[in-house]
């Protein structure tokens, strides 16, 4: 997402779960403060379909989120919203708590080495990790793909607005990528 767009994705809806419309989905906003039950949402399936929802129901189950929308009753109704993106108005959710990241504004950030200053690459994408740190997904200048793991013991700074994360890798963790 780039900057001053007007949606955050918040949540990257996984499969169904149960058969009363509920979803498992990949929690990209961190917590559950941003899925308040009655929100608005916006849902963007994979074909660019969009349609408006409301949230009627969220929590976390086995370190997966737990998704229920007001009208998606049935597990044929969750299995349409597979793979959607659930995003809201940035607006709507003001900025995220003190040392917290909507994972949208981490994506285009520069990964800089703390000691040498030396660019390491760019967050491509930012996964959640059940129970663990999230990870990102760091291209270098030859599209090479490192995961890096988003704990304070690796990315020291963060500033998003000048897209910057400063961090210190575990030794050969860039001799990794893919």
């Amino acid at each position: 997402m780039k900057e001053g767009t007007e949606y955050l994705t918040l949540a990257r809806i996984i499969r169904p779960r149960g058969n009363v419309g509920e979803v498992a989905a990949e929690n990209l906003a961190g917590g559950l403060r941003s899925f308040n039950v009655g929100r608005s949402v916006q849902v963007v399936r994979p074909n660019g379909e969009t349609t408006e929802l409301a949230i009627a129901g969220a929590w976390e189950h086995k370190g997966r989120l737990i998704l229920r929308f007001a009208g998606v009753a049935s597990i044929g109704d969750a299995e349409r919203l597979r793979l959607a993106e659930v995003r809201a108005k940035r607006t709507e959710l003001g900025p995220p708590p003190e040392g917290e990241y909507y994972f949208d504004d981490l994506v285009g950030c520069r990964l800089v080495d703390e000691v040498t200053g030396r660019e390491m690459g760019t967050v491509a994408e930012v996964y959640d990790q059940p129970g663990g740190a999230p990870l990102f997904s760091v291209l270098d200048c030859e599209s090479r793909e490192m995961l890096v793991p988003f704990a304070n013991e690796i990315c020291r700074e963060v500033d998003i607005e000048s897209k910057r994360i400063v961090a210190r890798l575990p030794e050969g963790m860039e001799d990794l990528k893919a």
